[in-house]
């Protein structure tokens, strides 16, 4: 009786609900949805990555950087000659990276301005406008409200034509859009992790079902 008792509690305590661990939402990204934000596009393509665009919001006053950053961006600065340049963005090109520069190895130490090989590139533009090179630098030069910054790493592309970001600013994608494919990646992921959690109880539950009746069976064994 004892023994039928304890194969009841392991039931019940395999039919508890299981609490998944809850992840932290990570920020919206995609195009500003209003002109008071200025949208940021940085395009790793040249170091494997992909292009990735994020929202400064309420960018009036900003700089370059300071909009890099409140879009999402993490940028290591250098300095030299007292101007700042970018070195790294989001952690790219990598310290312990080993890139061939016009046939040479070369690792960003982000000790002095990147060669013309291996850097990042700033551009701007207007809303529903085209990329331009910045004239000034992005320590500088000010975020505009309802515009576009770019930034594309330029491996071994020539100065003088290098490719600008590979995102049009005249033609952005809606913000409507964008979230609706966030919200389809959401929902996908909710209903993933529901289904590992229903998979993981009924395991438990079997698991517990059978350690139940081992246990009978090895009292009937032993009273017999």
């Amino acid at each position: 009786m004892r023994m039928r008792a304890a194969a009841t509690a392991l039931l019940i305590a395999a039919a508890l609900p299981l609490t998944a661990t809850a992840l932290p939402a990570h920020a919206a990204d995609g195009p500003c949805p209003d002109a008071d934000g200025t949208t940021v596009v940085v395009d790793f393509t040249d170091l494997g990555g992909d292009v990735e665009v994020g929202c400064a919001e309420d960018s009036d006053g900003m700089t370059g950087m300071q909009a890099l950053e409140a879009a999402g961006f993490e940028m290591t600065p250098v300095t030299a000659s007292g101007m700042t340049g970018a070195c790294r963005i989001d952690g790219q090109p990598a310290a312990d990276d080993t890139l061939d520069v016009g046939g040479r190895d070369y690792v960003e130490k982000c000790q002095q301005f990147p060669p013309g090989g291996a850097y990042w590139s700033y551009y701007v533009a207007p809303a529903n406008g085209d990329w331009t090179y910045a004239q000034t630098g992005a320590d500088t030069n000010k975020a505009v409200p309802g515009g576009f910054e770019g930034w594309r790493y330029q491996l071994n592309q020539p100065v003088d034509s290098a490719p600008m970001p590979d995102f049009d600013p005249a033609n952005p994608p809606t913000a409507a859009a964008s979230d609706t494919a966030d919200d389809a990646d959401d929902a996908d992921s909710a209903e993933d992790g529901g289904s590992i959690v229903w998979i993981g109880l009924g395991v438990a539950v079997l698991l517990a079902v059978a350690a139940g009746f081992a246990l009978v069976r090895r009292r009937r064994s032993e009273d017999a």
